[in-house]
């Protein structure tokens, strides 16, 4: 009985330890490479911490034509996400402006959009185009905000979504984020 109950125990702790080395960040920190910073939110993090492999760089996000910088979720659990904040970039084409790439990478979205809301983007010394918009994306339909900007020439897509019952809930936490955003030269 004595082992029985030691084992119980020593399974208990290794429980523990487990759970303990998935426990998501307590506070904000930076997210940085070598073109742009941004905090990542408290309980938020990378989905290359989460799936414990690179799971963004290089591929291309969400049929858009640009390459995935970094993607962070909230909560932090594969499979259990609720809400998303993705960078992902491309070079600026010789002869082709902002617009007319923000425009065209919405014609032929596959999977389609639907609700779409298209505006001029200002906030300091950010300036570009936004896109709202509804699209399924694995088996739930999702809400997207993306924020299209040129610096340096070099496209950025600055990408919140989440389920659109739960969108407005994570809105303050998105302007956090991107209030925080920084390019560097």
């Amino acid at each position: 009985m004595f082992r029985i109950h030691r084992m119980v125990l020593w399974l208990g702790c290794l429980l523990v330890l487990s759970l303990a080395c998935r426990l998501p960040p307590a506070k904000a920190r930076t997210f940085e490479n070598e073109m742009i910073t941004f905090t990542i939110p408290a309980g938020w993090q990378t989905m290359d911490e989460i799936w414990d492999r690179p799971t963004s760089p290089g591929k291309e996000y969400k049929g858009l034509g640009v390459q995935g910088i970094v993607t962070i979720q909230y909560p932090p659990y594969q499979g259990k996400g609720k809400a998303f904040f993705a960078v992902a970039a491309s070079p600026m084409v010789s002869g082709q402006d902002l617009e007319s790439r923000f425009t065209q990478a919405y014609l032929m979205a596959v999977p389609e959009i639907e609700d779409e809301t298209k505006s001029m983007f200002e906030r300091g010394e950010l300036s570009g185009f936004q896109i709202t918009y509804r699209r399924p994306w694995g088996e739930p339909w999702w809400q997207f905000s993306d924020i299209w900007l040129e610096r340096n020439s070099v496209i950025y897509v600055l990408s919140f979504y989440a389920s659109p019952n739960s969108f407005d809930t994570y809105s303050d936490t998105f302007n956090q984020i991107l209030e925080s955003i920084q390019f560097k030269d």
